[in-house]
């Protein structure tokens, strides 16, 4: 028994990000461990209040949800009330016995917390759900142009570039909040970073220090306990394709919209944003469901004939793709994102090139055939099954990571073997 200590700017499931932290510290602390949750935005999950786990928030609201825009720049750049309580936790661990996890800090914690972590002298992992370590607006992406970013962070390049999502004015706040970081030691120095995929690993390896540790942890994909039973999905009867996430420039819905024009396939949207507009402009006859509840989303998969990820930016993960796969549905992804590493050519789905609305039109009109398609479903169904990436899995390479880590720190996980972590890779 270890105790754990889990960074999450948020105490509730907030996003994925959350999602995958909460779900970890239960699992932990059913497993014996004390784990310590560290965060700053309320509520605090039903899930967290369990045996073995202590909650500490700081009952803050994130930068969006904080009414004194002031307040919420100045905090966003460094936390002091964040740093301060963080440092009296970590004295109180025990220095033999605990391990400190980030897995979120960018909306409410802030980089104030990565001295803290490194000054207490305790093995530190930071898991990349994102890449805010590595680039100011945690993406790689030039959200006005749609491209993907080559450059490195506060380098003449990126900062002579205007790629926040929404103006320019947020592009110099967040290069502040990344050299309030960078000067207090960096985001990288003296912990290890868990990658979610082998192509998120190949994207930030020409950011990275030499020497930096990189150890792959796939997220858990939750599926009902019943879904293998179910069997795979009758995709040959089914007849539009299916988007889920945020409609937003770097997820790819207007892609999908103009290519399944193109193709004259049906399409259905589940999710909502800022292009949802011209996802309509783009195809009158796309459906827009919005946003749904699990379980409701969960049917709309197994409706679907194919689930589409469009994304442009360097996805770091893919779950809707390994959802869709667990109920037998084929998938069709760009081959920019982590996703593509569950595709199979003409086996389970189909990869197109990001950003190709001609390719992906192709890849739709792939589609057509009900015998292929169920043959494509029964296969992504059996392939998924033989390896799920259920919660005892990934909490198993979880506690393996850590107890190299206490046993002997950096070095130790540096030497972690490396064919048993690919695989645990996707």
């Amino acid at each position: 028994m270890s105790s754990i200590v889990i960074l999450c700017d948020h105490a509730h499931p907030s996003g994925g990000l959350a999602k995958v932290a909460i779900a970890g510290a239960v699992g932990l602390a059913r497993r014996g461990h004390r784990v310590h949750f560290f965060t700053a935005v309320p509520p605090i999950d039903p899930a967290l209040l369990i045996d073995g786990i202590t909650v500490h928030c700081l009952e803050q609201p994130d930068l969006k949800g904080n009414a004194d825009r002031m307040q919420a720049a100045l905090r966003g750049i460094w936390n002091r009330e964040s740093a301060r309580a963080l440092d009296e936790l970590l004295a109180r661990c025990p220095a033999n016995d605990t391990v400190v996890h980030i897995h979120g800090w960018a909306k409410a914690l802030s980089p104030s917390v990565f001295p803290v972590c490194r000054r207490s002298g305790l093995p530190v992992l930071l898991t990349l759900h994102d890449y805010f370590p590595l680039c100011p607006n945690g993406a790689f992406f030039v959200f006005p142009d749609g491209v993907n970013c080559p450059h490195r962070a506060l380098s003449a390049g990126c900062l002579a570039t205007d790629c926040d999502a929404r103006a320019q004015h947020h592009k110099w706040w967040r290069a502040a909040r990344h050299a309030a970081g960078a000067l207090a030691g960096g985001f990288t120095g003296g912990m290890a970073l868990v990658t979610l995929s082998d192509r998120q690993r190949a994207v930030i390896a020409p950011h990275l220090p030499p020497g930096t540790v990189t150890l792959p942890i796939p997220n858990p994909v939750e599926v009902p306990d019943d879904l293998r039973d179910r069997g795979p999905a009758p995709v040959a009867d089914n007849r539009n394709v299916l988007f889920v996430g945020r409609l937003s420039r770097e997820k790819g819905a207007a892609l999908l919209a103009e290519a399944a024009a193109q193709a004259a396939t049906p399409v259905r949207f589940v999710g909502d944003g800022d292009e949802a507009e011209a996802v309509r402009r783009l195809n009158p006859e796309a459906e827009l469901a919005g946003w749904l509840p699990p379980g409701a989303v969960l049917e709309e998969v197994r409706r679907a004939r194919a689930l589409v990820v469009p994304s442009l930016w360097y996805e770091t993960f893919g779950l809707a793709a390994y959802e869709a796969l667990a109920n037998g549905v084929p998938v069709i992804v760009s081959d920019n994102c982590a996703a593509a590493e569950a595709v199979q050519p003409g086996g389970n789905g189909f990869l197109f090139r990001s950003g190709d609305v001609t390719d992906l039109a192709r890849c739709l009109r792939l589609l057509s055939h009900d015998g292929e398609v169920q043959r494509m479903g029964r296969a992504a169904h059996a392939d998924y099954w033989r390896a799920p990436f259920t919660l005892d899995r990934h909490l198993d390479r979880v506690e393996e990571v850590y107890r190299a880590a206490l046993g002997g720190g950096l070095a130790a996980l540096a030497r972690l073997d490396e064919p048993a972590a690919r695989a645990c890779a996707p």
